[in-house]
């Protein structure tokens, strides 16, 4: 009797042991690609990752740098990652050049463009159309620089005027530095803080901010291959569930985003990631909309209005729809998604 009772107890414990390692074999794989190098910014992600938030969603997510939103876009076009970190306006240009192979982002990241034209206070440029004349650094396919003629129209500034250097995007702050150049565009918590690290004061730094200038654009955001999302769809809505909550636990414990950061590329500098940190939470990621209504939705007629104007700015062929750029079905409630 003794030993019946025992191989029954065996055969339970074999069959759970069974049952545990096709449950953790039955996780969902994600090859998720950042828009650039690993860092604070990015934190939302690697706390949800080091916390087990997408574990707890069924998801064995692997996190990969990136090398700019226009390589994103095209690797999720190709399959090649499932999902992926893009500046939603350059994902607005592939869908209207490529509609066969569109794709909507899913969750807005940031909800106001880190877009700016930076420069240095010693240049004596106190206002916008004191670019006049002077000579602009950029890479040629920076989405910043690509606005730029936008930004110019409702700024007084006379582009013809103006001496355009085109540049490596590792070399912008370096030039700006240097003196080279008068102003740069860029992302301003990365400019501000690679100018910082090389030597530049804090009080030296002036940035126009697009969105100070009438132009709300809406910035990087979360999206899904078509096949990934079409195959796996409550493994994006887990995906982005986990992330909004690694997002609140980086919004009440800014610190904690730095340590995962850190986690992830041990070289960066704690201090200059804590400042970018600090920097991309006010400006654009924790702004007064989303503390109002939630992150990560759009405001259907602001992105109408940005797809117009990227649309022209862009040259595009055609103008997509709201629908074809934002998909919002895959977000938790409102009331999950709000930040305190």
């Amino acid at each position: 009797m003794t030993l019946r009772r025992g191989l029954a107890l065996i055969s339970v414990l074999a069959l759970a042991a069974i049952a545990t390692t096709q449950a953790a074999g039955a996780q969902t794989k994600v090859r998720f690609t950042l828009d650039w190098i690993p860092g604070a910014t990015h934190s939302a992600f690697f706390v949800a990752l080091q916390k087990g938030y997408y574990k707890a969603e069924g998801l064995d997510v692997t996190i990969d740098r990136g090398k700019g939103s226009a390589e994103v876009v095209r690797q999720l076009a190709s399959d090649t990652y499932d999902m992926g970190f893009p500046d939603i306006n350059v994902v607005m240009d592939f869908n209207s050049k490529n509609p066969d192979q569109a794709f909507p982002v899913l969750m807005s990241g940031y909800e106001e463009a880190p877009a700016a034209i930076i420069f240095l206070k010693s240049s004596g440029i106190t206002e916008p159309k004191q670019l006049n004349g002077k000579k602009l650094g950029s890479a040629a396919n920076d989405s910043t620089f690509k606005l730029f003629p936008v930004f110019a129209s409702q700024t007084g500034i006379d582009v013809a005027s103006m001496q355009i250097q085109n540049i490596e995007p590792s070399l912008r702050e370096v030039l700006l530095a240097q003196g080279k150049v008068d102003a740069i565009p860029g992302q301003v918590f990365n400019s501000l803080l690679e100018l910082q690290a090389k030597g530049i004061k804090a009080t030296d730094i002036g940035y126009f901010m697009y969105k100070d200038y009438g132009l709300e654009l809406y910035g990087n955001s979360v999206a899904a291959s078509r096949r990934f999302l079409k195959e796996h769809p409550d493994a994006v809505r887990g995906f982005l569930r986990a992330t909004i909550k690694g997002l609140k636990d980086v919004a009440q414990d800014p610190e904690l985003g730095v340590k995962a950061a850190l986690a992830v590329e041990p070289l960066l500098n704690a201090d200059i990631e804590r400042e970018r940190l600090r920097v991309a939470m006010s400006c654009c990621i924790i702004t007064d909309h989303v503390r109002k209504t939630g992150f990560g939705d759009v405001d259907p007629e602001r992105l109408r209005k940005v797809i117009g104007i990227i649309a022209k700015a862009y040259n595009l062929p055609r103008q997509p729809s709201v629908e074809e750029v934002f998909d919002a079905s895959f977000l938790p409630p409102q009331q999950d998604r709000m930040i305190k």
